[in-house]
C-alpha cells in the first residue's frame, strides 16, 4: 500500500501577476527524494521533491491584461465570427442580450437571440461569459437609456432584493459567469441608491460563485457639469469595493449629437484614466477602446459607422483624409447633396495609440465596444503588442 504525503510550502505555485490570456503549461517532475521519518507519529516514507516549470503557449499575448469584447444582438452573427477568429486573444465576453423593462423585469431584448453556441464555444476555449443587462428601452418601448425603470429597482430595500433576485436568476439560466450592469444616464441623485444596489448584487453573485461586472461613465474629476451624462450617480471608489470589473467607457468624447470631433481622443483618455487609477484598482479598471466612426450631416444625430462603412464613403468620396496628431485618430470630410459632412473615425492606428497610453500609464485590461465592426488590422497589433 503506496503513502502520499503532501508538503505545504509558501512559495506559490504560480504568479498571479501574469494574467490571462497568456497561456502557460505547467509541468511536473522529481528532482530529488530522501527519507522521511517521525518516530512520534511511526511514519517512515520516502518523500520526493518537485520541480514546477511553465512555458507560454504560442498564439497568445504574453505579459497581458483581461480582454473583454462586447457582442451585440442586432449584429450578432458578425460579431461572433470576430470573436471566434480571434478567441486566444480574450478572457471574457459579454452578450448584449437583456434589458430592464419599464415594468421592472428582466427580459431578453425582442430580436435578441440566446445562442447557447456562443457561450459554448467560449467555455470550451476558457472564456468566462457574462450576460449584459441595461436600461436601454426595447423597440416596443422606444426612449433612450431610461433612469427612471431603474430608479424603480433600486430605490428601495424591497425593490432592490427583488432586482437582485431576479439578475441572479438569470446568472443561473444559463451558468452564465456573471452579469454586467449597464445601467446608462442615471441622474445624481441615484448615487447612493445605485451603491447600495451593485453592493446587494455583488454579495449575492458571489455567493453564488458569479462576478459583477458594471459600465462606468467617463469623468476627469467629481461634479464637473461638462460630465452629466450618468457619471455623477457612480461612486467609483465605493463600487469599486463591491463589484469584480469596472468598464470605464472611454469613449464618446463627441456622440450622435454633440456635434463633429474625435470619439477618443488619447489626451482626453489620459485625463479619465488618470483619475480613475486613484479610485480603482487596477486589475478591476478596464479601459474602454471603440471600434466604430460617425459621420456628421445634415440631420440632428450622427450617423453611426463600422470600420467597412468608413472605407466605402472614402472609396466613393475620395476625400482628404487628416491625421490629427494630438487626438491621434483620422477624420475626412466630403459634400454630398450640397450638405457638408464630417467623418471621425477609429482605426487600426488610433489604437496602437491608446495601447501606448495603456502600457505607459500601467492600464491592462481593455474593453472592445463592439466586436463586428472593426478594423481587423486590430486583432493582429493586440496579439502582438507587449
Amino acid at each position: 500500500m503506496a503513502s502520499y504525503f503532501y508538503l505545504k510550502s509558501n512559495l506559490p505555485i504560480i504568479n498571479i501577476k501574469i494574467w490571462p490570456p497568456t497561456k502557460i503549461a505547467y509541468t511536473l517532475k522529481a528532482v530529488d527524494s530522501q527519507n522521511y521519518k517521525d518516530s512520534r507519529l511511526k511514519i517512515s516514507a520516502q518523500v520526493k521533491a518537485y520541480d514546477i516549470s511553465e512555458r507560454v503557449l504560442s498564439g497568445s499575448r504574453q505579459n497581458s491584461g483581461l480582454v473583454l469584447g462586447w457582442i451585440p444582438f442586432w449584429d450578432q452573427d458578425t460579431a461572433f465570427a470576430t470573436f471566434k477568429q480571434n478567441a486566444d486573444l480574450f478572457t471574457h465576453v459579454s452578450l448584449f442580450w437583456y434589458l430592464l423593462r419599464s415594468d421592472g423585469s428582466v427580459k431578453k431584448y425582442i430580436y435578441a437571440q440566446e445562442d447557447t453556441s456562443i457561450i459554448n464555444f467560449a467555455r470550451a476555449r476558457g472564456v468566462k461569459v457574462l450576460a449584459l443587462v441595461a436600461n436601454l428601452p426595447d423597440e416596443d418601448e422606444g426612449g433612450d437609456w431610461d433612469a427612471a425603470r431603474v430608479n424603480k429597482v433600486i430605490s428601495s430595500e424591497a425593490a432592490r432584493k427583488k432586482h437582485v433576485t431576479d439578475l441572479v436568476n438569470l446568472a443561473k439560466k444559463h451558468n452564465f459567469d456573471g452579469i454586467n450592469i449597464d445601467y446608462e444616464a442615471l441622474k445624481g441623485y441615484q448615487k447612493t441608491s445605485f451603491t447600495l444596489f451593485i453592493k446587494d448584487l455583488a454579495n449575492n453573485l458571489h455567493q453564488n460563485g458569479k462576478i459583477l461586472a458594471v459600465a462606468l461613465h467617463p469623468k476627469p474629476r467629481e461634479n464637473d457639469p461638462a460630465y452629466s451624462n450618468g457619471s455623477q450617480a457612480q461612486d467609483w471608489e465605493k463600487l469599486a469595493g463591491y463589484a469584480d470589473q469596472l468598464h470605464l467607457m472611454t469613449y464618446e468624447q463627441h456622440w450622435e449629437t454633440s456635434g463633429p470631433g474625435p470619439i477618443s481622443a488619447v489626451p482626453w483618455v489620459r485625463s479619465i484614466l488618470d483619475y480613475a487609477k486613484k479610485l480603482i484598482p487596477s486589475y478591476k479598471l478596464f479601459a474602454g477602446v471603440p471600434l466604430y466612426g460617425y459621420d456628421w450631416g445634415g440631420s440632428a444625430k450622427a450617423e453611426g459607422l463600422t470600420y467597412q462603412e468608413v472605407q466605402n464613403l472614402i472609396k466613393r468620396y475620395k476625400p482628404k483624409i487628416v491625421w490629427d496628431a494630438s487626438a491621434k485618430t483620422y477624420h475626412f470630410s466630403y459634400i454630398v447633396g450640397g450638405i457638408s459632412h464630417a467623418v471621425w473615425y477609429e482605426d487600426d492606428a488610433s489604437f496602437n495609440a491608446k495601447m501606448d497610453l495603456f502600457n505607459e500609464i500601467s492600464v491592462p485590461n481593455v474593453a472592445f465596444w463592439r466586436l463586428g465592426g472593426e478594423d481587423t488590422r486590430v486583432w493582429s497589433s493586440l496579439r502582438n503588442s507587449p
